[in-house]
């Protein structure tokens, strides 16, 4: 059973850390100050702006004392992500010693998908895919109502809005995340888990072949076979025109109609032009039929 965390309420404080790489001005700032303004009080970790080694913000010994901090911490209501880049793997094989007694929102995506899906599969907790406080919030690239509802107590259920690859019906959890991290994972202890699942793929700034090998990759390992359904993602700058964009699409409805799966494609999520969040690990449903593109959380996080 999953454990779902209270609702995020105005006012609330927000445990900002950094599992990838370290944050920079004025990205920094203007993050903190958009969370001030969706009503939240944020608590940063400790030199985020310090330069790290090599692509990493911390060592990650530290990015895991923070998050453990922040765990236990009873006047952090939530964690969210500062940003991605790289370096959440080397948290992975230490989350095993992560002591979570009460579920708490985390919120974040790109490079921390792999925190993500560690804190669903082992943890069994309900997570949150959305835009992070460095990032997407900094940069204004996200839909704020969209956030607030995801995250607040007593809202509708959830609807986003794609385009219809390959037509279906599908009820089933949702997982995913950044294709990149995903790929990744596929061959190691920390792959996650996929059975009866909807799975998100996106991802940002990798050419056409680059996409295409690693979702042959997640085809070849067997990934697409034990999905109920298949979310992609806007993949915004990866394709030089809308007809590089259509033909990546045509083959990859060619290559995955006959699993008689629905695919969405186009979906608001992660690297997009104005990002929602996505509850990971509640249950949603698609039906192309009677609802067009559209991916609808039924039960959703109506607290």
């Amino acid at each position: 059973m999953l454990r779902r965390p209270d609702p995020l309420l105005p006012g609330d404080r927000v445990g900002v850390f950094l599992a990838s790489s370290p944050a920079r001005e004025p990205f920094r700032s203007q993050g903190i100050d958009a969370l001030q303004r969706l009503g939240f009080r944020a608590r940063e970790v400790k030199g985020a702006t310090a330069p790290g080694a090599g692509f990493f913000s911390r060592p990650a010994e530290q990015a895991f004392e923070e998050l453990q901090g922040f765990f236990l911490d009873p006047d952090i209501k939530a964690l969210w992500a500062g940003r991605g880049g790289y370096g959440c793997n080397y948290l992975l094989p230490l989350l095993g010693r992560l002591r979570v007694p009460v579920p708490k929102i985390v919120v974040a995506s790109s490079d921390a998908s792999t925190l993500l899906w560690n804190l669903l599969d082992r943890h069994n907790l309900v997570v949150f895919y959305g835009p992070m406080v460095y990032g997407a919030l900094a940069s204004g690239e996200y839909d704020r109502e969209q956030v607030l509802a995801a995250m607040g107590a007593n809202q509708p259920s959830l609807r986003f809005q794609g385009e219809v690859l390959c037509p279906g019906r599908a009820r089933g959890l949702l997982t995913g995340g950044c294709l990149t991290n995903f790929a990744s994972l596929l061959g190691t202890r920390h792959r996650p888990e996929v059975k009866g699942r909807i799975l998100l793929l996106e991802d940002v700034n990798e050419r056409p072949y680059r996409l295409d090998r690693m979702l042959w990759q997640c085809e070849q390992a067997g990934v697409f076979r034990r999905l109920r359904a298949l979310l992609l993602g806007e993949f915004p700058n990866c394709f030089k025109d809308v007809v590089e964009r259509e033909e990546f699409h045509l083959r990859w409805r060619r290559k995955l109609d006959h699993l008689r799966i629905p695919v969405l494609c186009n979906m608001p999520f992660g690297h997009a032009a104005s990002s929602q969040v996505l509850p990971l690990g509640v249950k949603a449903e698609i039906d192309t039929e009677a609802f067009g593109g559209q991916l609808r959380c039924p039960i959703g996080v109506k607290w």
